[in-house]
């Protein structure tokens, strides 16, 4: 895989652009916390698969997308999820990433450990496959995973500089090659 973006990046990006991004935090914390009904403000919507020991990283990534007008689910902002996770957990998540347009999995080395995430992957590659399908890799610096070659088969989100905004300056990167903006990705 190409650079990956890190854990630093991630942060650092989100509080850079802090004026611009006041907004999807005041989100985060009012209307994210349930889940939003009315589709329409945004352009589309993502499901992130995550370890739940990188929240901090999510809640940042949920408001870099929440800012590109992207509606986002993450199981543990659901008010009607239930804990313990239970059978009825399983079946929410396989029905919010049918519903979803799009499928992220944070692919953090957490992440990738995480019985749960490697599930969710499967069901996102069931119902998403190769065009709604993404993998974020970020790194505490930066590296690579070793053991996991599957992750191999799935788009991935990159940068083309070392820049660290959320703009053209991203784009995801196919298994053949191909490369395609992520903000038209996302809105495709």
């Amino acid at each position: 895989m190409a650079d990956f973006i890190t854990k630093n990046q991630l942060i650092n990006n989100v509080e850079k652009n802090n004026n611009t991004l006041r907004k999807s935090f005041a989100l985060l914390e009012t209307k994210l916390s349930k889940i939003v009904k009315n589709r329409n403000e945004f352009e589309s919507s993502v499901f992130i698969s995550h370890s739940h020991k990188n929240a901090d990283l999510v809640e940042y990534l949920v408001a870099v997308l929440t800012n590109l007008k992207v509606e986002v689910y993450v199981d543990w902002m659901d008010d009607e999820m239930s804990y313990p996770p239970s059978s009825k957990t399983a079946l929410k998540i396989k029905d919010m990433i049918d519903v979803n347009k799009k499928f992220i999995l944070l692919a953090t080395n957490e992440g990738i450990e995480s019985k749960w995430c490697n599930w969710e992957l499967g069901i996102g590659d069931a119902h998403k496959y190769i065009e709604n399908i993404a993998l974020l890799p970020v790194a505490e610096n930066s590296g690579n995973w070793i053991g996991n070659e599957y992750l191999q088969i799935y788009p991935y989100i990159n940068k083309k500089y070392k820049s660290l905004d959320w703009d053209d300056e991203y784009y995801l990167i196919y298994p053949n090659g191909k490369r395609k903006d992520f903000i038209q990705w996302l809105k495709d």
